[in-house]
């Protein structure tokens, strides 16, 4: 052990040695001054980056420099000659400001303008009324920013409802979130790891709770690189203005929907506190059929079914933090989290079973299936800036545990209402995952710096699963004890990276690599076998963008990342699932290695803002789920390395006013998908040409009074075995405010033409199936947010724009 950690630590001297000595070979005398400062949201005090600053000559205000302000909102513009100036600095959403004069003399070095606090761009409603609103996207060097206050459609749902209007990302009818068609990606919680899965955790977190959502498909070195697409930030409302403020919202809805959550903040003196709370449950009934054929020594058996279907989702958690100043140049956070969730469902069916050509047989299938458990997170994170803004020394560590019940029942009735057979199944079990981070960022110059790190992700999880049959002498169910299973999963991962980042005048650039070292062990308890796995990976990135102007800008990336196989995906044995539907894990499974290219362009044409990314990625040793004749008419599911899979697309995005009182976000997305490989024989090559559009309209139509209509369309997608058809949306909500804003009232309805309907296809060697399900629509939901002790004096909303620095700002 001591041996690998001083083969890290090493390997981290040596990266750092050699950026070092890269940065310093691009540290040259600057000649002229410098004009620096920092840009803030003028509501939240919050650092806005990517903001655009340009320096225009006053003589004849052509342009002198230009740059863009970094994750603090401070900029830099070097090498100023002696002169007359003024500074304008633009950002979408926002009103543009401008700096009226900065003269630079040949004896001064450098001038700091402050803090430039930005206002949201005024809509003029009425003589003495203004509306303000931010834009839905906006686009940033390696990810995208999307605003929750403006989906007024997820205005009572949760992350997965904002989700569904973004770009880069799909929802599937039931909730399922893919990120440019992988469900393969990780979901972070203010930058720190969720203690769910990735789907479990989107659905556990309130939209009203979220301030906003980091879509980051190529991470940087600095990131962990599990995940396929890439990473989901979940960014949590906090902070409110100086004193004590909050919020507390509420929601209700047709067939047993409603809930409740509420943040409270106190801030004075540099010291922040959050308590936060929330409860949702979700209740949602449906119909489905299904027509498989089967077909077992040369005779087809054909089982047709339909009937109904519910879905039940209940969750609820509380979460406190603070951050309080150890020193002028040392703050500390501390945050946790507790909860509980639970989902299910059940089916009542009808089905037909016919062999050959004799006469159908009827019978029925009722089933129920849960999932719960309670979870807990506590997070820590200490940062130190030494000389100066850029120069920090981070730590992070983080606990998660989780609590895992899952039960499941099928049973099949003959037509007098007897159980002709059935099925109970267990799987019991805690998970926990500790990781600790250390950051150190250290500048050479006024646009360049290197980052190294180190990082520990540690995970275990136990599974127990039981299976019990019902005994038709016996009439009761009688567990099989050949069934009975402990398994044990353990992963640890240590890595060291560095970063490198810097520009050139117009040209940006930032170059990582991260090593690291994995252990991975199954252990079997019911017979003493386990499956190893060690490996090392190498995971590289590059990001550079290029400004044209301030308002045009190219940007490309390639990063290189991971996933590896969760859960049931390893289990060596056989689990059922339903009485049709029995699944195998396979230990051996490799990890799944993904490079993805990305090339970006945004320009503003007037106030519109135009986005175009063009993107690849290939996959090696793609898993998939693979389905085969278990026996009868019973299917096998079981995971397996099948060979390689790619996707090359391009995503559009155009956002503005058509009218004052109407903004359109139309959003695209379109790519080519191949998947190539065999098992056992059998070829899974496939290939689909896959789109979706979505379309958001928000207008306008009083003060305080907005109307909101989304429409969103999927097309067909593929897999190795089958294919789901494309299936079209459209959402309606209606918001007003009262009481001067403290107050406000949102209508949703969702699905309001009732075209959500999901049909899918499957077919493997000697079986095929087609499924059809539709969750009963509309879905009409009513929230209020009441917003406490958030109203601002004239003082608080002046523009502050000298060098007051006031206790946020670090």
């Amino acid at each position: 052990m001591l041996q690998r950690l001083f083969s890290f630590f090493a390997l981290a001297a040596l990266l750092s040695m050699f950026t070092i000595t890269a940065a310093a070979q691009d540290v040259r005398a600057t000649k002229g001054g410098s004009v620096s400062g920092r840009i803030l949201d003028e509501q939240s005090g919050r650092p806005i980056d990517y903001a655009n600053v340009v320096l225009h000559h006053k003589a004849d205000s052509s342009m002198a420099l230009g740059t863009i302000s970094d994750a603090q909102g401070r900029f830099t513009l070097g090498g100023v000659a002696a002169g007359e100036y003024y500074l304008v600095i633009h950002f979408i959403g926002y009103s543009d400001f401008i700096y009226p004069n900065i003269t630079m003399r040949r004896d001064a070095a450098s001038t700091d303008v402050g803090d430039i606090r930005l206002v949201l761009k005024p809509i003029e409603m009425a003589e003495v009324e203004v509306d303000a609103r931010r834009a839905p996207v906006v686009y940033q060097l390696d990810k995208k920013v999307i605003s929750v206050d403006g989906q007024l459609t997820a205005a009572s749902g949760t992350a997965v409802d904002v989700l569904r209007n973004v770009p880069s990302v799909t929802v599937d009818l039931d909730g399922s979130v893919r990120l440019r068609g992988s469900g393969s990606f990780t979901v972070l919680i203010d930058g720190r790891p969720s203690v769910l899965d990735a789907s479990d955790a989107l659905q556990q977190i309130p939209s009203s709770a979220i301030e906003n959502i980091e879509i980051i498909t190529n991470p940087s070195a600095r990131y962990n690189p599990e995940g396929m697409s890439g990473i989901i930030n979940v960014v949590m409302k906090k902070e409110g203005a100086l004193g004590n403020s909050g919020m507390v919202n509420l929601g209700a809805g047709w067939d047993d929907k409603y809930g409740l959550d509420g943040l409270y903040t106190m801030r004075f003196d540099g010291f922040t506190a959050f308590v936060g709370a929330d409860y949702n449950k979700r209740y949602n009934e449906g119909t489905q059929r299904e027509v498989g054929d089967f077909f077992n020594a040369g005779e087809l058996t054909t089982i047709r079914s339909d009937g109904t279907s519910t879905r039940e989702r209940e969750r609820w958690s509380l979460r406190a933090g603070l951050e309080l100043p150890l020193s002028e140049s040392s703050r500390m956070s501390l945050s946790a989290r507790y909860g509980n969730h639970s989902h299910g469902g059940g089916t009542a069916l009808r089905y037909f079973e016919t062999v050959g050509a004799a006469t159908p047989r009827p019978y029925t299938s009722r089933g129920n299936s849960t999932r719960s458990g309670e979870f807990f997170g506590a997070d820590a994170e200490f940062r130190h800036r030494f000389d100066s803004e850029k120069h920090v020394l981070l730590a992070q560590f983080s606990f998660r545990r989780r609590e895992g019940e899952e039960a499941s029942l099928d049973e099949l009735l003959d037509a007098a209402g007897a159980i002709s057979s059935g099925r109970r199944a267990t799987e019991d079990g805690p998970g926990r995952m500790i990781e600790a981070k250390l950051d150190y960022t250290l500048p050479f110059s006024e646009d360049g710096s290197i980052v190294a790190g180190y990082e520990l992700r540690d995970g275990a999880s136990d599974d127990i699963t039981s299976l019990s049959e019902f005994n038709l002498a016996l009439g009761d169910y009688e567990r099989l004890a050949q069934f009975d299973r402990s398994t044990t999963y353990e992963r640890r991962t240590q890595g060291v990276y560095s970063l490198y980042a810097n520009s050139f005048g117009a040209l940006g650039l930032q170059a990582g690599l991260r090593v690291e070292h994995t252990d991975r062990r199954v252990q079997l308890a019911a017979n003493g076998g386990s499956a190893d796995l060690e490996h090392w990976d190498y995971f590289p990135t590059l990001h550079a963008s290029y400004g044209f102007s301030p308002t045009r800008q190219l940007m490309a990336g390639y990063t290189r990342r991971i996933e590896h196989s969760r859960g049931w995906f390893l289990e060596p044995f056989e689990t059922w699932i339903d009485a049709y539907n029995v699944r195998r894990g396979n230990p051996d499974l490799k990890p799944e290695y993904i490079d993805s290219y990305e090339l970006g362009y945004q320009t503003h044409i007037g106030e519109a803002l135009l986005s175009a990314e063009a993107y690849h990625r290939s996959t090696h040793n793609k898993v998939e789920l693979v389905r085969s004749i278990y026996r009868d008419n019973i299917t096998l599911r079981s995971a397996e390395n099948v060979g390689r899979d790619y996707s090359t697309g391009l995503e559009l995005m155009l956002n503005t006013d058509v009218l004052a009182l109407w903004n359109v976000n139309l959003l695209g997305n379109l790519f080519d998908y191949r998947v190539e490989g065999a098992m056992r024989g059998q070829d899974f090559s496939e290939s689909s040409f896959t789109w979706n559009a979505r379309l958001n309209n928000t207008l306008t139509l009083a003060p305080g009074t907005m109307l909101q209509i989304n429409a969103s369309y999927n097309s067909a997608s593929v897999s190795a075995q089958g294919r789901t058809e494309g299936y079209f949306v459209t959402d309606i909500a209606v918001r007003q405010e009262l009481f001067n804003r403290q107050l406000a009232l949102t209508l949703d309805v969702s699905d309001v033409l009732r075209t959500a309907e999901r049909e899918s296809t499957l077919a493997g060697p000697n079986f095929s199936t087609y499924t059809y399900s539709f969750e009963d629509a509309p879905v009409v939901m009513l929230s209020l947010r009441w917003f406490i002790n958030q109203a601002r004096s004239d003082r608080d909303r002046g523009t502050r724009r000298g060098g007051d620095m006031g206790d946020d700002d670090f």
